[in-house]
């Protein structure tokens, strides 16, 4: 009875699960999302549940990307109202057409930014949108807002690098002068760089600080990429196009319609993205509403508007929270942490004093308590291995995950990367509470001498390029001792086998690795393994003879099993009838085995064990191909004897990183990937050199 009870919850859990994943803002309790919808052909889909759905990972990602942090724009409503703008007056199929003048008298009078004007019909659209639609006034009136407080910061900086200071509109467009702002597609900061941009200009990332935040750092950066771009391309609308859309794609069309002039190239066939044609006449636009404020209703006496800022730096202890300095100097911890956004734990790192920035009026209330900020006093520093978890982490310093988040201000443990330093509480007691030992149900492999085999349990940390510079082994070789589809994206919980030297350090090479002795080793597929797992639920594996005017559903009434369970074990439809005397395999409780036999053979196994290459020792090249070994053959076990490897291999042996056991592609042979040693050049995942 109790097994039943068990089976029935399982199946109520698979369909709780199945419901959570349709729920709206379903997402990480951490940081509740708001309910957002996004249109498919006709439908309309829930966007959080969708990203549940992906695993917190973005459209598009790669098996080479972890955790990739959560979208922030508080201005997604607004921006919602300008996309719904544009895809009424620009549809993709109509190209702005030139107007020689202003077609308006009001527009004649405007005032002109420092940036080259020439009036088009998305100009002239966008400026009516900003003074007369109300969705336009709602928007620009939250940006001009928002450039009280930076302006007077950002200036001067476009001045001192050497170019027009109405540039500043750019980061307007950008993130409404919001340096806390993050895209789906990873872009961050008032600027929006991506993070191979932004390291070309200087703009480092760690765990603790991420400089594209920087609203100084990041605006010398832009600067000084706007001022490459126009040097490359000579004017500042093809300069504004590439950095919207990336030079290499500027340069394409460019070479394909035999033009310099970036409004000739919105009017050709296949010339720019249809996002890109409107992206510089927004910008245009904007920085005419700059210089016209009280023409479009947006002067000085605009109310909520945010008075400029003044700025000093000061240094602070290591690990000290943003959140006691603001309550040192009796400042809003969201300014504070909007000044330093570039702190993305909103602490200061551990290990080194931080320079923060904090409004002048503060300056001699933090010069009085600063020796009281000793960050976290009773904290000490974690060095973090690959492959260890929050859990794990939290068990050892004897604390608890959610205080170890919260300190930390970690939200998903994907984060968690080798080497990443970490605060943990210093007066805690180590669990030492025994703890199951993970169960490996790995194909059979054979090792040499001169080798060992460890394992590994997979994280959401977890990349074939993290596992290759980790262990020092090809991908292509995890792939073949592990029997994986190497097209596929590894999941939290596999626990992988993986063939090392003899002399391999966990503590030098900084893994978090299981030995042989600290797993449940057992054969994939294996008899063993199936009984294993059957056990875990309180139920054994048994045949049953199927008698004269048995079917399914009778069957199943027996053992508490419902026709698709049958099928399911059996590898046959629901709807099969059996022919009598046929030997089923049926699952049953623990103790009510009567009316059973013993039952057949699993399915499929390994039985042929195969040697393990020797490792390479190191993986110098491990992106797209990783370190192409020679392809190992299929099996394994675990002893110093050698069999042959041309008795090993099989057509029907395990997947490689070279040909792929997929349903329907025997022997699918994978494309030679491109070498890693990528190009650091500025670019946005839109293009092959986006910003």
């Amino acid at each position: 009875m109790l097994a039943r009870l068990r089976q029935r919850r399982e199946r109520l859990a698979l369909v709780l699960g199945a419901l959570a994943l349709l729920a709206p803002g379903s997402l990480d309790a951490s940081e509740p999302a708001p309910e957002t919808l996004e249109r498919v052909g006709p439908l309309q889909v829930s966007s959080s549940g969708r990203d549940t759905v992906r695993g917190g990972r973005p459209d598009g990602a790669t098996i080479h990307e972890t955790h990739v942090p959560r979208a922030h724009d508080p201005d997604v409503a607004a921006r919602a109202d300008l996309a719904s703008f544009e895809r009424e007056h620009f549809p993709a199929s109509v190209r702005p057409t030139i107007i020689a003048a202003a077609p308006e008298p009001w527009m004649a009078a405007l005032q002109l930014p420092d940036l080259p004007v020439r009036w088009n019909s998305q100009t002239v659209a966008y400026l009516k949108y900003f003074r007369d639609d109300p969705r336009g006034q709602a928007l620009i009136k939250g940006w001009i807002r928002r450039m009280g407080r930076y302006e007077a910061i950002l200036r001067p900086i476009l001045r001192e690098v050497g170019v027009p200071e109405d540039l500043v509109f750019v980061a307007m467009a950008e993130s409404g002068f919001n340096p806390k702002v993050r895209s789906r597609v990873g872009a961050a900061g008032m600027w929006q760089f991506m993070e191979g941009t932004g390291r070309v200009y200087g703009l480092q990332r760690d765990y603790w600080i991420d400089e594209r935040h920087d609203l100084e750092r990041a605006t010398y950066a832009a600067a000084s990429y706007l001022k490459d771009l126009r040097v490359r391309f000579g004017s500042w609308e093809m300069a504004l196009a590439a950095f919207n859309a990336g030079y290499g794609l500027v340069m394409t069309s460019v070479s394909r319609s035999n033009t310099n002039n970036f409004w000739a190239l919105c009017e050709m066939e296949s010339g720019l993205p249809h996002a890109t044609t409107m992206y510089v006449p927004k910008i245009i636009a904007a920085a005419i509403v700059g210089r016209n404020r009280a023409a479009f209703h947006v002067g000085p006496d605009l109310s909520g508007s945010l008075p400029p800022i003044q700025l000093v730096t000061v240094e602070a202890p290591p690990a000290t929270s943003l959140a006691s300095v603001a309550k040192l100097i009796g400042e809003d911890p969201a300014l504070l942490e909007e000044l330093n956004a570039d702190l993305v734990r909103k602490r200061t790192p551990p290990g080194r004093r931080t320079p923060l920035r904090i409004p002048r009026a503060g300056l001699a209330a933090f010069e009085r308590g600063a020796a009281r900020l000793g960050g976290e006093a009773d904290a000490q520093q974690h060095i973090v291995r690959y492959g260890e978890t929050v859990a794990e982490i939290a068990r050892r310093h004897g604390t608890s995950e959610a205080a170890l988040r919260r300190l930390n201000e970690l939200d998903d443990s994907a984060e968690l990367e080798r080497d990443t330093v970490l605060l943990v509480p210093a007066r805690g007691k180590p669990d030492t509470t025994p703890i199951p030992r993970p169960r490996a149900a790995v194909p059979p492999l054979r090792t040499l001498p001169s080798q060992r085999l460890v394992f590994f349990e997979v994280t959401r940390a977890t990349t074939p390029r993290g596992l290759a510079e980790a262990f020092g082994v090809a991908w292509d070789s995890v792939v073949a001792w592990n029997d994986l589809d190497p097209q596929a994206r590894l999941q939290p919980g596999q626990v992988l086998q993986i063939v090392v030297p003899r002399s391999f350090s966990a503590d030098a090479a900084r893994v978090d690795l299981l030995e042989q002795s600290q797993v449940e080793l057992i054969v994939r597929g294996s008899r063993e393994h199936i009984e294993a797992g059957l056990r875990d639920r309180g139920l054994v594996r048994r045949g049953y003879r199927v008698r004269k005017g048995d079917d399914l559903q009778k069957i199943g009434k027996k053992f508490d099993l419902s026709d698709g369970d049958l099928g399911r074990i059996n590898n046959f439809p629901r709807d099969h009838v059996p022919a009598p005397g046929t030997l089923l395999v049926v699952y049953v409780a623990r103790g009510h085995e009567r009316g059973t036999l013993e039952p057949p053979p699993p399915r499929q196994g390994h039985d042929q064990p195969t040697p393990a290459p020797e490792p390479t020792p190191e993986a110098d090249d491990v992106d797209d191909r990783i370190d192409i070994d020679p392809e190992p053959g299929p099996g394994i076990m675990r002893d110093d004897t050698i069999s042959d490897p041309d008795t090993a291999t099989s057509p029907a042996g395990p997947s490689t990183a070279s040909r792929t056991k997929l349903p329907g592609k025997q022997g699918w042979a994978r494309k030679p990937g491109r070498k890693s040693g990528k190009s650091s050049k500025p670019g946005k995942p839109k293009s092959e050199d986006g910003k």
